[in-house]
């Protein structure tokens, strides 16, 4: 029985080493040119037409931002769209499909605990003629910091959050201009806030946040079928407020913060991973060039991950973009 124990230790300890491997060469992260502005946190971003969009946020005067950036990493240059008709907001959600940006639904602090502060306003962009066109909106509050992709003519907002944390799925049908609450569905990650995800290969990745306690939650999801398959969790300390993008091979996810106080071992974290769709597997990758960092923006283009901007354990908002080279 004591060789069994043993044996069993050993598979065990085996497992959760190769949910926290380190790569044998650390990526190569290029800093790329910083946004023109005093920096932002909570902002939204997608890729589309070869250009990163960037919307709202804040900057470290707790000031709320409703202005549209693009940034070109053929040029590796940024260029200000101005002013959107959008109240600004943090936390919003923001997608591309079909030449078109959609945009919307996130919190503007109007005052603190105030239903109005939860946005449900839906918005379509065209780039090409630079115009704004105003649809339904969310049938709810849990618009916060939701997770989002689109697929055949439809938005999945998954784990959007209103006072409560939700697992809650909406769908948009962009052909009828309706929302739907998808039923639930018990087999989902569990309800939290402040989640990552990032899409790779038609599959979406999703964990971490926070409900109760800092998870390490990770999941493959088909959200038209509201499939989760449950993955290799993070490893070391469960967190919330990072961010992810993909690569071709790799799903890198960026700082975050241990929601703890300062003498339980809280801290805004300035390490970065990437776990392997295809092994099922975790590798600390290194320390970030911006150091502690949470609320950042990540996308992916041309196969490769951008990180940066967010802010630091001070509050500091930062303007730096960078890029993993593989």
């Amino acid at each position: 029985m004591r060789g069994y124990r043993f044996i069993l230790s050993i598979v065990c300890a085996c497992i959760l080493c190769g949910c926290g491997n380190t790569p044998q060469a650390e990526p190569i992260v290029r800093e790329c040119t910083s946004i023109p502005t005093e920096g932002r946190a909570s902002a939204s971003v997608c890729a589309a037409d070869g250009k990163a969009y960037v919307f709202g946020g804040r900057d470290s005067h707790k000031h709320y931002l409703n202005d549209l950036w693009t940034y070109s990493p053929q040029e590796d240059k940024w260029t200000d769209l101005g002013a959107t008709p959008l109240r600004a907001r943090v936390k919003a959600t923001m997608v591309a499909q079909e030449e078109k940006l959609y945009v919307g639904l996130g919190y503007s602090a109007l005052s603190a605990y105030n239903d109005s502060a939860y946005q449900q306003d839906w918005w379509e962009y065209t780039p090409s003629v630079n115009q704004w066109k105003r649809l339904a909106d969310y049938p709810n509050k849990n618009t916060v910091a939701a997770m989002v992709y689109a697929e055949a003519g439809k938005i999945y907002v998954l784990y959007g959050n209103g006072r409560f944390f939700t697992s809650e799925i909406g769908v948009y049908t962009i052909a009828t201009d309706t929302w739907e609450i998808m039923p639930n569905n018990a087999n989902r990650a569990s309800s939290c806030f402040g989640a990552c995800a990032a899409r790779q290969k038609d599959i979406l990745y999703f964990g971490t946040g926070f409900n109760s306690h800092n998870l390490t939650q990770w999941y493959s999801v088909d959200a038209a079928k509201d499939h989760w398959q449950k993955l290799c969790s993070l490893p070391g300390k469960g967190r919330q407020w990072s961010v992810c993008a993909a690569t071709e091979d790799y799903i890198y996810l960026f700082g975050g913060r241990h929601f703890a106080g300062e003498m339980t071992g809280g801290e805004v974290f300035e390490n970065y991973m990437r776990y392997s769709p295809e092994k099922d597997q975790w590798e600390w990758c290194g320390t970030m060039p911006c150091g502690r960092a949470e609320n950042m923006i990540a996308f992916s283009m041309n196969g490769k991950a951008y990180f940066g901007l967010g802010e630091n354990e001070n509050g500091t908002c930062l303007t730096t973009l960078y890029c993993i080279e593989e």
